[in-house]
């Protein structure tokens, strides 16, 4: 499964995003949780067709959770 720390994230943008360290973040991280936080990852890069990226083919429930996460802090 791919994950945020697939993808360079620096202990800056961990802070942001607000998750546990990497040994139990992969120990408790499913797809779908992955996909949202990879999303936030290119969100907070701003890079938007990313984002959509990852977030394509999650729950409309979830989307819409994302959106009000990066929308309404």
């Amino acid at each position: 499964m791919e994950t945020v720390f697939d993808h360079g994230i620096s202990n800056s943008e961990i802070r942001q995003i607000g998750f546990l360290d990497k040994e139990k973040y992969l120990q408790v991280v499913d797809e779908q949780s992955s996909r949202f936080d990879l999303a936030l990852l290119y969100h907070l890069r701003g890079e938007l067709e990313k984002v959509n990226e990852y977030l394509e083919g999650l729950p409309p429930i979830v989307v819409n959770d994302f959106w009000r996460t990066v929308t309404h802090p």
